[in-house]
């Protein structure tokens, strides 16, 4: 399982790593629900996603991630009054945190780096502290079958898989989802594109009102 290894801040340049826009744009994105709330980013990495939501109207951000010196540098960078980040287990959140002490989860690209046997209770646990919508990211399975070939993508999900793990774990809630593709522009930058199809789309984006 992943515990460091996230993307330095200096990476997220789009002058000389074009697509690391692609990565921005999720936070972007989640920010329609994230406006005026309370959050928990779970997975925060080095903190740009919970400083993006914060800038663009959230309430408060809470950063969590296991990567000790990730949260160092992200409270050194991103600190303040309404943002702050916890060095934490994303399986222990109710050891940190009271039951729905947040209105809003986003979890962005978090999925694919998990154990596949823990998934319940990575789900549980985001449920457990979140009171009204959890946002979820994962990259589609291309692969008719996984085959994990190293690297920190434990295993990757096709759309039955990903909507199956999410209705088990969130019975009676609003889950919708739309899927992400990365597109390159034509001198050379990219963007993201929102469609319907599941099947063919990079990413998955989901919105579970709880």
């Amino acid at each position: 399982m992943k515990t460091t290894d996230n993307t330095p801040l200096d990476e997220l340049d789009r002058f000389t790593k074009p697509a690391i826009s692609t990565m921005i744009d999720r936070y972007v994105l989640a920010n329609r629900w994230t406006k005026g709330k309370t959050v928990i980013d779970a997975a925060t990495g080095k903190g740009y996603g919970a400083g993006i939501l914060l800038s663009l109207g959230a309430e408060s951000v809470v950063g969590i991630d296991i990567d000790k010196e990730g949260i160092k540098e992200a409270n050194n960078r991103f600190l303040s009054p309404n943002c702050r980040f916890i060095e934490c287990d994303i399986f222990e959140l109710d050891s940190h945190f009271k039951e729905n002490e947040f209105q809003v989860c986003t979890s962005i690209e978090t999925f694919e780096h998990l154990p596949p046997d823990r998934m319940d209770e990575y789900l549980q646990s985001l449920k457990y502290v979140t009171s009204q919508v959890v946002i979820i990211t994962t990259p589609r399975r291309r692969m008719p079958v996984w085959q994990y070939q190293g690297g920190t993508h434990l295993y990757e999900y096709n759309s039955e898989e990903f909507t199956e793990i999410l209705y088990k774990n969130f019975e009676g809630a609003d889950i919708s989802a739309v899927g992400l593709d990365e597109v390159q522009l034509p001198y050379g930058q990219w963007g993201t594109d929102i469609i319907e199809d599941l099947d063919s789309c990079w990413v998955f984006f989901a919105v579970v009102e709880l």
